[in-house]
C-alpha cells in the first residue's frame, strides 16, 4: 500500500474528526435532532447530522487526493443528490417516494453520465440491448437497494459506521492486490471521513449518523463495487463479491422485508425486529456488545470474500458455514415468524430435542403424508419431463458452443508468474471478454512492465515481457534488454542475488501518442502508457526503490504490442 493512499485515509479521518463537534453544536442550534419515539433507545439530545461531516471531509480528501475524471465526477454528482436528499429527510421528513425518486436520479447519473454499470451482463436467447436495458434496471435496484440496507442497519451507536469502515478497507484491500490503486484510494477517503465521525458515534453517541450520512455512505459502497474491484469474468462476481462482504445489512434487509410481508406491515413501516434489536433485547446483550459481535461477523464475511481470491474451496466452505449460522440464528430469534423454522426442524431429526420443533408437527409434513399416496406417479412423470428437458437443452447449448466459437485475441501467460503478474493477467482476461481496449491497453503495458522488470523469477537468458514486444523488434529488443537492465542478469541468477521484483504499479497516464511509429506502420494508431512501478526492495540495478517508464504500444490486428519503452 502507498504512502499516498494511508496518507487519504489519515487526512479525512482528521477533518472529520475536527468537522464533527462543529455540525454537531450547529445542528442542535438550528433543532436539527434525533426526535424519541417508542422505537429509539437513545436518551438527550443529539443531533442527527452526522454525515455532513463525512459528506464535507470526503470531498476535501477528493479535491487533495483523486484526479477527476468523468467517472469520478459522475460519483461525486451523484453524491451530492443522495446526501442532500437524505438532508433534507434529516430536516422535513421526506415521504418514502420522494427520497426514492433521489435515489433513482442519482443512480441514473452514474448510469448515464459516468457509464458505471454491470458490465458483461448477459441473458441466454435475449437480444444483446434488452440484456443491456435489464443490466441497467439490476445497476438501479442494485445503487437504491445498498443505500437503503446501509441506512436501515443504522440502529446502534457505532454501528452503520463500523461496518461501512470493514467493508471499504475489504473493497481497499482487494484493489490493491488488482493493482486498483484507484479504487483503493477512493474507498479509504471514504473510510476516513467515517473514522473520524466514529469516534464521537460509538457508545454512548454524541452525534448519529441520520439519513444525509447513512444514504450517502450506502450509495458509496454500491457505486465503488460496480467499478469492479478484483473478479474477473462475469456480472455475478462484479456483485457477488460486494454482496458477500456485505451479507449483514443485505440480510438484514432481506429479512425485513419478508418479515413486514408476513405480517401485512408497510416495507416503509419501522420495527424492533432487526438484527442489531434481537442481539440487544433477546439476547439482552447490550449496545456495545451487540455492536461488537455485528462487526466479527461482518469482518468474516470480508474474510471469505479476500480468501476467494486465493482459495476458492475455504473461502465456499467459510461462506456456507457462516450462512447456515446465521440462518440458525434468524429461527432461533423468530425474525420472520414464530413457526419460521425449517433449518431447526431439520436439525431435530438428529437431535431429537424437546426444545426444538418436531417435523412430524409442521403443515407442509402433513400435506405431503395426506396427499403422497395419490402423487406418486405424477411427481415421478414430472421429474422425469424435467430431467430429459435439461439434457435436451444441455446438448443443443453445447453444440452451438462448438460452432459458434467468439474470435478473442490471447495474450502469452508467463509460466512463472508473480502474485502481481497474476493479477493483471486476470484483469486483462477479463478486459478482454469486455472489450474495454482503454483497459487491455494499460494492462498489456502493466504486465510488460512487471515481466520485464523483475528477475527473481526469471531463468539464465532469459528476458522479461518478450512475449509482449511487436513481433517484428523482438530482436533488436533483445540486443537492448541484454546491453541495458539485463546485461549482468546471468551473474544474479548464478549468484542467486536476482531478487528484483515488482510488487505494485500505478498507471499515471494512458493516451494517445502522436510523435512516434514504426517504418511502415505509420497508418496504425500507437499510444503512451506511463507507469510508476514499485519493488519489494531496493533495485540494486537501477538502485531505486521506485520507478516511472512510459511504454509506447501498437494496435494492430485487434492486438495491443508494445514497441518502445522510455527509461
Amino acid at each position: 500500500m502507498s504512502l499516498e493512499i494511508c496518507l487519504s485515509f489519515v487526512v479525512t479521518f482528521i477533518i472529520s474528526l475536527m468537522l464533527v463537534p462543529i455540525v454537531s453544536k450547529i445542528s442542535k442550534k438550528l433543532g436539527i435532532i434525533a426526535h424519541t419515539n417508542r422505537r429509539t433507545i437513545h436518551k438527550g439530545i443529539i443531533a442527527r447530522t452526522g454525515g455532513y461531516a463525512i459528506y464535507a471531509s470526503f470531498l476535501i480528501g477528493t479535491m487533495i487526493f483523486l484526479k477527476t475524471d468523468t467517472q469520478i465526477n459522475a460519483i461525486l454528482i451523484g453524491g451530492f443528490i443522495i446526501f442532500l436528499t437524505g438532508f433534507y429527510d434529516d430536516i422535513h421528513d421526506l415521504s418514502p417516494k420522494l427520497k426514492m425518486l433521489g435515489q433513482i436520479i442519482a443512480a441514473l447519473v452514474v448510469i448515464c453520465y459516468g457509464d458505471i454499470a454491470l458490465k458483461g451482463f448477459t441473458l441466454p436467447f435475449l437480444p444483446a440491448f434488452i440484456s443491456q436495458a435489464i443490466a441497467i434496471f439490476v445497476t438501479i435496484g442494485w445503487i437504491v437497494g445498498i443505500s437503503n440496507a446501509v441506512n436501515l442497519i443504522d440502529g446502534l451507536d457505532g454501528l452503520c459506521g463500523g461496518i461501512s469502515i470493514i467493508v471499504l478497507v475489504t473493497i481497499s484491500l482487494t484493489s490493491l492486490t488488482y493493482g486498483r490503486t484507484d479504487i483503493s484510494s477512493l474507498s479509504l477517503l471514504l473510510a476516513g471521513a467515517i473514522g473520524g465521525f466514529l469516534v464521537y458515534n460509538f457508545h454512548p453517541a454524541s452525534i448519529f449518523l441520520g439519513d444525509c450520512g447513512a444514504l450517502f455512505i450506502g450509495y458509496m459502497i454500491a457505486v465503488i463495487s460496480l467499478l469492479g474491484f478484483g473478479y474477473k469474468s462475469s456480472s455475478f462476481f462484479t456483485l457477488g463479491a460486494p454482496i458477500v462482504v456485505l451479507m449483514v445489512p443485505i440480510m438484514d434487509t432481506l429479512i425485513a422485508i419478508i418479515r413486514r410481508k408476513v405480517h401485512h406491515k408497510s416495507f416503509s413501516e419501522a420495527d424492533k425486529g432487526h438484527l442489531h434489536h434481537k442481539l440487544m433485547f433477546s439476547l439482552e446483550l447490550g449496545q456495545t456488545k451487540s455492536v461488537l459481535i455485528l462487526y466479527a461477523v461482518t469482518i468474516l464475511f470480508s474474510l471469505c470474500s479476500y480468501i476467494y481470491l486465493f482459495d476458492k474451496i475455504a473461502a465456499t466452505i467459510l461462506f456456507l458455514t457462516l450462512m447456515l449460522l446465521f440462518e440458525v440464528f434468524v429461527e432461533a430469534t423468530n425474525m420472520i415468524d414464530r413457526k419460521y423454522k425449517p433449518v431447526l426442524t431439520i436439525m431435530n431429526i438428529f437431535i431429537k430435542s424437546e426444545y426444538l420443533p418436531s417435523i412430524k408437527d409442521t403443515k407442509p409434513y402433513r400435506k405431503i403424508v395426506k396427499r403422497a399416496k395419490k402423487k406418486y406417479a405424477v411427481i415421478f412423470v414430472v421429474i422425469l419431463a424435467i430431467v430429459f428437458s435439461l439434457v435436451f437443452v444441455i446438448n443443443k447449448e453445447d453444440k452451438k458452443q462448438t460452432i459458434k466459437r467468439p474470435v478473442t485475441v490471447e495474450y502469452t501467460q508467463s509460466q512463472k508468474e508473480t502474485a502481481l503478474m497474476s493479477n493483471i493477467y486476470n484483469q486483462l482476461e477479463t478486459a478482454i471478454t469486455r472489450n474495454n481496449k482503454n483497459d487491455i491497453r494499460q494492462l498489456v503495458a502493466a504486465y510488460f512492465v512487471a515481466d520485464y522488470f523483475t528477475l527473481s523469477n526469471k531463468s539464465e537468458n532469459e528476458i522479461g515481457g518478450i512475449d509482449y514486444f511487436y513481433k517484428d523488434k523482438k530482436d533488436d529488443f533483445t540486443a537492448y534488454a541484454k546491453n541495458g537492465y539485463y546485461k549482468d542478469a546471468n551473474t544474479m541468477i548464478q549468484n542467486h542475488t536476482n531478487t528484483q521484483e515488482v510488487i505494485q504499479y500505478d498507471v499515471l497516464s494512458n493516451e494517445l501518442s502522436s510523435n512516434k511509429a514504426l517504418v511502415g506502420l505509420e497508418d496504425y494508431s500507437y499510444y503512451d502508457v506511463k507507469i510508476q512501478i514499485t519493488f519489494q526492495q531496493n533495485n540494486s540495478i537501477l538502485n531505486t526503490i521506485e520507478y516511472t517508464t512510459t511504454v509506447t504500444l501498437i494496435e494492430k490486428d485487434q492486438r495491443f504490442s508494445v514497441v518502445a519503452m522510455e527509461e
